[in-house]
This record gives C-alpha cells, structure tokens and sequence, in this order.
C-alpha cells in the first residue's frame, strides 16, 4: 500500500457524492461507504460499526472479513474500535502486530499492519465507528487519520440523512404532521375515550417507526428526554402565567 499525499486525497474525499443518493436503511448506505474509503485509501478493507446503547455492532464492510464478525457486540475498551469508542477520539496504529491491540484481534489473519480508526460523533458522543486497515506496505501517515476524520464527519451526515428520511417516510409521522396543522387536534385528543390509552399508544408508535428507521436506543433516549425536557418547560410557562 503506498501511502497517498494530502492533497491527493483531498480530491478523492472531494469526489464523494453529497449525500443526495437516496438509501432504504442504514446499512446499505454504510456499505457503499465502505467501498468508497477502501478506494480513497488504498486501503485492504474497511469496516463500519454503530453503538446501540450496550457495545459496537459492526453494519457493514470491505474486503475480507468472516460472517460471524457481526454476531456479538464490542465492548469499551476492547481492541481498538472498544478503546475508540471508550475515548472518542480517532486512532492510528502504524503496526498492529507491534502495538498493544494485537493480542486482542479477533481475525489478525484480515488485519493489515496498518490500521485507522475515527467515531462517528452525533452531538458530542460516539454514534459508531469507522476501521481502515491498509496493506503489507508503508503505514497509514496522521495526515491519512485527518483525512478519515473528515469523512467521518460525512458518513454521520447521511446516517442522520438516511434515519430522518426512513422516520418521515412512516405512516405514523405523516399523519402526526397532517394532524399538528389542524386547529382542532386538542379537541380530538380530548373527545378520546381514554387520553392516556391514547398517549401511550402514540408513544409505542414513535417507538416502533425510530427503531424501524435504524436509531439506537442510546439515541431514543435522547429523544425521549427532549420531550420530556419540552414538557418541563411548557409546565414551567404555565406557572409562570398563573397568578
């Protein structure tokens, strides 16, 4: 693997389509990313992995990699994707067989020496992870991290594309929509029968399109808590106005 100078891969990272492809899940969008980096790096294969709340579960991948690779989960601190997600921050081992990482590979048979590792970072945390492991030639240089970090930034970009695409394309949200523009939705709400059966239906609903749609449960939670953020704001208005 030779290595590839900044500039040249500046243009290649320049070359990526902006997003506007259009892709039915999360999956299938990370394996097309996959092959794009193993082309822009030279790269012997590549990986992409999401954090569902408990461990990393890899999605997707390039090259040569056995099935049962996407059984189980990775936990923090477990080789370098674990020690990844544990600190956030991207990751450069010129030589795996040399580093601290090697008795932990779980397949050194695919590994090349050379390894990149970046998060995927949504609002400050890691969302998943992307691997880059290069050849049996000169290793991967910082300049070739920064590179990835930045695709990084553009892989995450279509995973949130492709998770608001999938969340709007469901039946619930779209009538969720219609309903929030007709002045007599709160009279509907309160000719229910039973307000609270109601509720709690709309809330297994919601439920049930983000899973659908490829959100974690780490990031369900977070939308769980903005309404219920949402809420205690809208308390704190009330008693404001009350005299």
């Amino acid at each position: 693997m030779a290595s590839t100078g900044p500039e040249r891969l500046i243009e290649k990272l320049a070359l990526i389509p902006d997003g506007g492809e259009v892709f039915h899940g999360v999956a299938p969008l990370l394996e097309r990313w996959c092959a794009r980096l193993a082309e822009v790096f030279d790269a012997e294969g590549t990986s992409a992995m999401v954090f569902d709340g408990e461990g990393l579960q890899l999605c997707a991948h390039y090259g040569d990699l056995p099935s049962v690779a996407y059984r189980g989960r990775i936990k923090q601190g477990e080789g370098i994707a674990g020690h990844v997600l544990a600190l956030g921050k991207p990751l450069l081992v010129e030589n795996i067989e040399a580093s601290e990482f090697f008795p932990q590979a779980r397949y050194p048979q695919n590994q090349g020496k050379s390894f990149l590792s970046v998060p995927l970072l949504r609002d400050g945390l890691v969302a998943g992870i992307v691997n880059v492991r290069g050849g049996f030639g000169q290793p991967y240089k910082t300049h070739e991290l920064q590179a990835l970090s930045i695709a990084g930034l553009l892989v995450e970009r279509d995973i949130q594309l492709v998770q608001m695409r999938g969340v709007l394309r469901s039946n619930f949200i779209t009538v969720a929509l219609e309903k929030a523009h007709r002045p007599d939705l709160n009279a509907m709400v309160k000719a229910a029968e039973d307000p609270g059966k109601l509720a709690k239906l709309l809330a297994r609903s919601f439920y049930r399109e983000l899973r659908r749609a490829g959100f974690a449960s780490t990031q369900i939670i977070m939308a769980a808590t903005e309404i219920i953020s949402g809420l205690g704001t809208s308390l704190r208005d009330e008693r404001k106005k009350s005299p």
